[in-house]
């Protein structure tokens, strides 16, 4: 049975200090005295035994902790590897996660537009005939009936535009049909209309076509970029500008509100900034945050255009204009 203690190399070293200077303290001593008897002139090495022991023991200690700490380095450079090698995984499930989400968000908000859309909208036409036909016979008893097929059409009008804004929510159709400046600018006019607070968004002619993760991930940090703002940034005004060339795409949303404090900006800890963070990691990219307290906000991302395979998506492959 092996007892912890002995295996530590604090235990070991002392030990074999202990053995090696009780060894030289009775060896030398004979070797001494047996010399000294035969050489009286040898008398000098007694004075010269603690200065050898010293040399010997530092000899010692210096293989004993050489030894000791090659196997510490070694087992930490191992730690290093395996910390990097799980670090590399988890951003690979992180990624995979990330893009089976939005495959998710696709689904669902296509099976909500055209199933739940359409069924709603079917209800509304009958609503319509309904209330023409009733309209058309001319029978004042029916006005209260009339009365409530147009406040129930209202309603349906309603819930059709409450699933057209939850659809759209979950997966912008523009993102997929025209590209990323065109849902750019529709987020852009939505969180205008839903806030009050002006976006001016600035977008240069981007040639070249987008990957779907690479427009997914900038819209997103767009959005939350924005959400972040309505939350928390009391701002009067947002600034954006999206510009690509061949090499990389940049993403530039600056506010005016109070900001943040530059530890946080530095180290963004809450989950939206980890989130955006994240998602820029995961397509390749670098997003940064830049910010003082009274002076708002500025989040810049950038993300390389060619030759970038952003991990974990199925269809990394298809294309958004």
């Amino acid at each position: 049975m092996k007892i912890p203690f002995l295996q530590l190399p604090e235990f070991r070293v002392s030990v074999i200090y202990l053995i090696v200077g009780c060894l030289w303290i009775v060896g030398s001593d004979l070797v001494v005295d047996h010399i000294a008897a035969l050489h009286p002139a040898a008398q000098v090495l007694q004075s010269y035994k603690g200065l050898n022991f010293v040399l010997v023991t530092a000899l010692l200690l210096f293989a004993v902790l050489r030894r000791s700490f090659g196997g510490w380095r070694l087992a930490e450079k191992q730690r290093e590897e395996e910390l990097i090698a799980s670090s590399e995984r988890f951003r690979e499930l992180s990624a995979r996660l990330q893009a089976q989400r939005e495959e998710d968000r696709t689904e669902i908000s296509r099976e909500i537009h055209d199933e739940l859309g359409q069924q709603l909208t079917a209800i509304q036409l009958k609503l319509g005939l309904a209330e023409r036909w009733l309209d058309r016979s001319g029978d004042k008893t029916l006005n209260a009936l009339i009365d409530l097929t147009v406040e129930t059409s209202e309603l349906v009008d309603q819930a059709i535009d409450s699933v057209r804004r939850v659809a759209s929510g979950l997966r912008p159709p523009a993102l997929d049909h025209l590209g990323l400046a065109a849902a750019l600018e529709e987020e852009a006019r939505d969180f205008t209309q839903l806030t009050q607070i002006p976006c001016r968004l600035h977008i240069q002619t981007m040639d070249n076509e987008l990957s779907r993760p690479l427009a997914t991930a900038a819209f997103r940090i767009f959005q939350e970029s924005l959400t972040n703002v309505a939350r928390h940034a009391h701002a009067t005004e947002v600034l954006a500008t999206c510009e690509a060339d061949d090499q990389r795409l940049l993403l530039t949303i600056e506010d005016n509100g109070r900001g943040m404090d530059a530890h946080t900006a530095e180290r963004p800890l809450t989950l939206g900034l980890l989130g955006m963070w994240e998602r820029a990691r995961n397509a390749g990219g670098e997003l940064n945050f830049r910010s003082s307290e009274g002076h708002g906000t500025t989040v810049r991302l950038v993300l390389p255009l060619c030759d970038s395979h952003p991990l974990g998506d199925p269809e990394s492959t298809r294309q958004v204009a």
